[in-house]
């Protein structure tokens, strides 16, 4: 293993082999060689086995009681220690308008229905019954955990209802809707805590990423922080610096100001924009961060759709649930599958027979790779071809 300024290196086979090597020369001479069949050559080579295993045992470790690198149970436990968790999924719940017979009663579970877009059912939550005037508030939920979201101007459709209810709707000014959240992966978690483990104002990853966040309307797909400290975490960024990676209409003079208040001596900076400001007594002190580059996504749609439906009904449908689905953090690969179960359950839809993806006319492909510093873009409908 090695262990020096870049940081925990795990070692290979040839290195224990080679100081092996060495070591038996002082015994065999220096013709020594290590050779499959020999069985001193053999100890050397189980032995050498050994300790990359129990050296990766030390990675492992190394890696888990690291809160920046942490994952699953042990993110979970050293989480903990500072009093945080994970947040797990909870239900969408909504309220919608039923319309009906007046008189007609409605138990917990008797309505359900769908967002004919996307399929997500909800489920009468409480008992109900339609007043004198045919109309009634009732609450739904969500059959599945998770964020799901239920426009107003959405298309509903009841699945099944007592006799006498025509119809659930949304009504303006009047229903409400409290969107459920969905299971905080590792990546997610990881941020949380980087928000949490530092107050905005201090010196640290973390506190600056809590500082800049206002600068992206809290949008953290529109913000990046990346630090090595004493270990080497990022192979392109030196030791003891950072960079921010930032997209926002904000000046580089105010994003320069807000890093510059939160910034302590000892952390350089790294960036492809250069900001030079001075300290108290004059001093110049340059600070340096980067733009994200936005990178302009196109997909390619090919559908065959069931009797009776033609392509110019629901090719504006195709292109919404791509659009609306669209939600891409920085460096994350772009898949093209992501988008198959959001077009597959648009009515008049029978399969998709392609669904490609390109950034700048690349060409199509099953997946876009996006580099750390990119951030995909779906700017318009008009980027999204449907054909049959």
């Amino acid at each position: 293993m090695k262990i020096d300024s870049t940081g925990i290196q795990k070692s290979d086979l040839t290195d224990y082999l080679a100081f092996w090597t060495n070591k038996l020369r002082e015994k065999y001479g220096n013709d020594f060689v290590i050779k499959k069949e020999g069985f001193v050559d053999n100890i050397a080579t189980s032995s050498s086995l050994t300790m990359l295993e129990l050296e990766s045992v030390i990675m492992f470790l190394a890696k888990q009681l690291n809160p920046y690198t942490a994952e699953g149970e042990f993110q979970d436990a050293l989480y903990a220690l500072i009093g945080l968790y994970r947040e797990y999924a909870t239900f969408t719940t909504v309220q919608r308008t039923i319309t009906g017979q007046a008189g007609t009663v409605c138990l917990a579970g008797d309505i359900k229905f769908k967002n004919k877009l996307t399929d997500d059912i909800f489920v009468l939550n409480s008992d109900v019954v339609i007043g004198d005037s045919g109309k009634s508030k009732g609450t739904f939920k969500a059959i599945e955990l998770g964020a799901i979201e239920l426009p107003h101007e959405a298309s509903l459709e009841i699945v099944n209802a007592p006799d006498g209810i025509t119809s659930v709707s949304y009504t303006e000014g009047e229903d409400t809707e409290i969107v459920g959240s969905d299971y905080q992966d590792d990546a997610m978690f990881r941020e949380r805590w980087m928000i949490n483990q530092s107050q905005s104002g201090s010196a640290t990853q973390g506190g600056i990423y809590a500082a800049l966040l206002p600068l992206v309307n809290n949008n953290a797909k529109n913000l990046k922080v990346r630090q090595n400290r004493s270990e080497k975490i990022y192979d392109d960024l030196p030791l003891h610096t950072m960079e921010v990676i930032i997209n926002t209409p904000e000046s580089d003079e105010t994003i320069a100001n807000t890093i510059y208040d939160n910034l302590i001596d000892g952390v350089g900076l790294e960036g492809k924009i250069e900001v030079q400001k001075y300290d108290s007594v004059g001093t110049p002190v340059k600070i340096k961060f980067s733009r994200s580059t936005l990178i302009e996504i196109s997909f390619k749609v090919v559908i065959v759709v069931l009797d009776g439906y033609y392509l110019t009904q629901v090719a504006d449908q195709v292109q919404r649930a791509i659009f609306n689905n669209f939600s891409y953090q920085m460096g994350e690969k772009v898949v093209a599958n992501d988008f198959y179960q959001y077009i597959n359950s648009i009515e008049g839809v029978d399969y998709v027979s392609e669904l490609k993806a390109q950034r700048e006319s690349e060409g199509w492909k099953d997946y876009v790779d996006i580099k750390y510093n990119e951030l995909p873009e779906l700017s318009s409908l008009t980027k999204i071809q449907v054909s049959e």
